[in-house]
């Protein structure tokens, strides 16, 4: 496999009616290269805004889901360049235990620290690639996609929602292990990953169609579907800002910047807001750009 990089940007920001209501930011986010390797490990936690201690939840959970992930597929052997990852039960069976590792460990923590384990609820999505295919797993709302060698961006999960309206699904639920297939997302796709994006659901108006009137169904739908010109133009600034010779510092500021007011849509957005976006590039791809 060629030797490949990815150029990373990545911000959580706090949404508008969380500083009205005196509230931080409860999104969290995290990217890890793994050394030595083409592997790129990310994650994305939304907090529950009505739970008091989410931000510390959603900050554990991708601390440790980002650690264990690395740890596990070092272990098994994914790192090494003749491994067959073409698996989808082994990816199934290996983020569904990290997960629940991570909601015990979760528990742990609420005790030692005298919190109310449920004030910790909060989303988690996770995901892993190395260029030649890529793996995501979640528990509960937000958004992932990836773009491929045709330039296309594919969602790689469906937010997992409860049973009643509006019921989010959080690390600290009790659904999603008793009903894995139900409330557990995983997925693996095996082409060529170009970039990816991870999200908190503050971005998904922006960034994806999520909502379509079906009039002689008269009822909505959610497509879920990337929306690419959104999508493609971050993804040649992102290479521009990194051959102009930004630094990973000034990238992720001028990231915020966009997250905060880039669009419309995304200036409108009260909740809070999160978004990594990494980019593949060899120097063939990048002087080509």
């Amino acid at each position: 496999m060629e030797t490949t990089n990815w150029i990373t940007a990545s911000a959580s920001v706090i949404g508008s009616s969380h500083v009205a209501e005196g509230l931080p930011c409860q999104d969290s986010h995290k990217v890890e290269l793994v050394v030595g390797t083409n592997f790129i490990i990310a994650a994305v936690s939304d907090g529950a805004g009505s739970c008091q201690n989410s931000q510390i939840g959603s900050k554990f959970q991708v601390e440790k889901s980002v650690e264990k992930l690395a740890s596990i597929l070092k272990l098994k052997g994914w790192f090494e360049s003749d491994f067959n990852y073409s698996n989808l039960e082994d990816w199934k069976s290996i983020s569904l235990n990290i997960f629940k590792e991570v909601k015990k460990e979760l528990i742990e923590l609420s005790v030692e620290s005298n919190i109310e384990f449920k004030s910790l609820s909060a989303t988690l999505i996770v995901s892993v690639t190395n260029g030649d295919f890529i793996a995501c797993a979640n528990v509960g709302d937000g958004r992932a996609a990836f773009r491929n060698a045709n330039g296309d961006w594919v969602a790689m999960m469906i937010p997992t929602k409860g049973e009643e309206a509006n019921q989010t699904i959080f690390l600290t639920s009790e659904l999603w292990e008793d009903s894995a297939s139900l409330f557990f997302g995983n997925s693996i796709f095996h082409e060529k990953v170009t970039a990816f994006s991870l999200m908190s659901d503050g971005c998904e108006r922006s960034s994806f169609e999520i909502l379509k009137y079906i009039e002689n169904e008269d009822r909505y739908y959610d497509p879920n579907k990337p929306f690419k010109p959104f999508f493609e133009p971050i993804y040649s600034n992102l290479i521009k800002m990194y051959q102009s010779g930004l630094s990973s510092e000034k990238i992720n500021n001028l990231w915020e910047t966009f997250l905060t007011n880039g669009t419309d849509k995304l200036s409108s957005e009260t909740d809070d807001k999160t978004m990594i976006l990494s980019v593949e590039h060899s120097p063939k791809n990048v002087t080509e750009i």
